[in-house]
């Protein structure tokens, strides 16, 4: 019986196979050892082994004629260790505002096809914004993925506002090109972001970026509130608090003080 998903594709099943032979006790092997390994002809085991070598995954010593694994295995291990890194400091902060404001906190982070909800602190309160642990957003709706898109690179931000299609998701939702840029450099101005039923017509978000050691944007901490709780006032009260704590998350994550002109000032200061 095939316990298969319907969706599995063999080509990826056999490259992620082949990938598997690479162990501590193994870092390097021999095409013969990858056909023996895999069962599957020296022709079909090269076809994979050269595709990957193509994308470096995988890297062939000239003069030994081994594969070992290659830097874009070490490259996208060092991100998931990064975020791995960035939720364990990021979310005692989630439960602390959650805990001071009774509303549901989020830290959502970068990806090249769409900003993605890392971690959550749901509101204890019966009506409260959905989220979802996982979930990828647009570009062009929603608090954090616009304060994203605001401070990334110049030459990343372009290449997603050429070539991304923007959905309407409601009647506040910004779907040309030449309108989000205006409203992106606004947000880098302002250095934080207050979104209103863009994403969620019944939605209000509040947030503020998180910086990594080098300035880049690492992410943003979020309130998501329903807009029949929130009052000028209260946003003012719920934006300090997560500028704050975007400060010293950033400052955990290496971000200098000189570097601060990105943040707007704390209440205290």
């Amino acid at each position: 019986m095939n316990s298969r998903p319907a969706y599995y594709l063999e080509s990826v099943g056999r490259a992620i196979q082949l990938l598997d032979c690479f162990t501590r006790d193994t870092p390097e092997l021999r095409l013969t050892d990858l056909s023996n390994a895999l069962e599957m002809s020296k022709a079909q085991v090269l076809r994979i082994a050269s595709t990957l070598e193509m994308s470096g995954y995988l890297l062939r010593d000239p003069q030994t004629k081994r594969y070992r694994l290659g830097i874009r295995l070490f490259q996208l291990g060092m991100l998931v260790q990064q975020q791995i890194d960035l939720r364990r400091i990021v979310h005692p902060y989630l439960e602390d505002l959650v805990a001071r404001a009774d509303e549901s906190a989020r830290l959502i982070v970068p990806y090249d096809d769409g900003p993605i909800c890392l971690d959550l602190v749901e509101s204890r309160q019966g009506t409260r914004v959905f989220a979802q642990l996982g979930q990828r957003m647009p570009w062009n709706a929603g608090t954090s993925p616009k304060l994203i898109l605001a401070f990334m690179p110049d030459a990343e931000r372009e290449r997603i506002l050429c070539h991304d299609h923007f959905q309407r998701y409601t009647e506040n939702t910004i779907t040309d090109p030449d309108a989000l840029r205006q409203e992106l450099a606004e947000i880098r101005q302002r250095g934080y972001h207050i979104g209103r039923r863009d994403l969620d017509k019944d939605a209000t978000g509040i947030s503020a970026p998180l910086f990594d050691h080098n300035g880049a944007i690492a992410g943003t901490v979020n309130f998501s509130v329903p807009v029949s709780r929130v009052s000028e006032p209260r946003i003012e009260e719920l934006l300090q608090w997560v500028i704050e704590a975007a400060h010293e998350i950033s400052l955990q994550l290496g971000y200098q003080p000189a570097q601060r002109t990105h943040f707007p000032p704390a209440a205290s200061e």
